[in-house]
């Protein structure tokens, strides 16, 4: 499945092997619109539980005697219309006391030095990394690699848990972003510093780093398995995504998910796998560290949109915590 709401570090991965050469401008990514794929209902129902603050992106949050908080689901893109909300949630950063994203405020050599470290622990220059990927597979994976910048050379000594996470970037974002396009957490935090907010980070890029090479070999071969097969779905996913956060309902995107690929029951099972380790089990950790934010009022929090909705998701933690949490849009 390629949920686009990975860990902030991540972005790195795929902009490692995205570099511009050759090309005179950004390209416009380009998919399918999966909304209205069959099968959704029994998904929807399925999923109940995780659609629970399924509608909105921008919510208000608090407690008498406070000043409001608020809480922004991101999405990590460079394309326009996920800008514009951007821009429209950032008008309540003028005032605000202090600022927390997914990783706080980085420029660009701080940035590349956590790509470089994250390629420098994903790299076995010992070991063929492939020996666990079923034989008949292989060739799909090799060529999905590729595909992403890392010829198979490369690919065979990359841990799986770095290739697997190529699959929920696609490659046009990956290369809008290496034109030194700004993603929505990026501009965020510069319009913090512009009005002379504090940007603190709920993680820092070595937890985030560490979630994503505990994957267990057996799920990233699944999930490689999944994006070889059909490597389009990652820009229709992508397109679908940007279409549902225009309309404020990201966590749509989970049932859509879970009816396309043709997946076997070990590749949903992975699936499942692979959203709790970059979602769920990140919630907690992040509303622990929000939660002396809130208690001080005036906090501004963005992080990833799939982070708000949810029976875990960080709403329901914030009501748990005593705060009212009211959708604003």
């Amino acid at each position: 499945m390629r949920v686009w709401n990975w860990p902030e570090v991540a972005f790195g991965l795929a902009l490692l092997a995205a570099t511009p050469a050759g090309a005179d401008a950004p390209p416009t990514c380009q998919g399918k619109d999966l909304t209205q794929v069959a099968g959704l209902a029994a998904a929807r129902a399925k999923r109940a539980d995780d659609l629970i603050n399924g509608d909105g992106i921008f919510w208000r949050i608090e407690k008498p005697g406070l000043v409001p908080s608020y809480i922004y689901g991101t999405i990590h893109s460079t394309d326009g219309s996920a800008m514009a909300l951007a821009q429209r949630a950032a008008e309540r950063i003028n005032g605000s006391r202090i600022v927390a994203t997914e990783l706080g405020s980085m420029d660009a050599v701080e940035r590349a030095d956590i790509s470089a470290a994250v390629l420098a622990t994903a790299l076995d220059r010992d070991h063929d990394t492939f020996t666990g990927v079923p034989e008949n597979e292989r060739g799909g994976i090799e060529t999905f690699a590729a595909a992403q910048g890392f010829p198979s050379e490369l690919a065979h000594h990359l841990k799986l848990w770095f290739l697997a996470i190529l699959t929920a970037m696609p490659a046009c974002e990956a290369k809008r972003q290496a034109f030194g396009l700004p993603e929505v957490d990026q501009y965020l935090a510069e319009a913090a510093k512009a009005h002379g907010v504090k940007v603190i980070g709920l993680e820092t890029a070595k937890e985030q780093m560490d979630v994503i090479s505990t994957m267990r070999p057996e799920i990233a071969a699944a999930l490689l398995s999944v994006a070889a097969r059909a490597p389009e779905t990652a820009d229709d996913i992508y397109a679908t995504m940007l279409q549902l956060y225009r309309e404020s309902r990201p966590a749509e995107v989970l049932p859509i998910a879970d009816v396309i690929g043709d997946m076997s029951e070990d590749e949903r099972t992975a699936q499942d796998e692979f959203v709790r380790l970059l979602l769920t089990d990140r919630n907690a950790t992040m509303a622990d560290r929000a939660a002396p934010l809130l208690k001080e009022g005036g906090a501004f929090i963005a992080v990833g949109a799939l982070h708000l909705p949810g029976k875990g998701g960080l709403i329901e933690r914030f009501r748990a915590l005593g705060f009212t949490v009211a959708k604003e849009w």
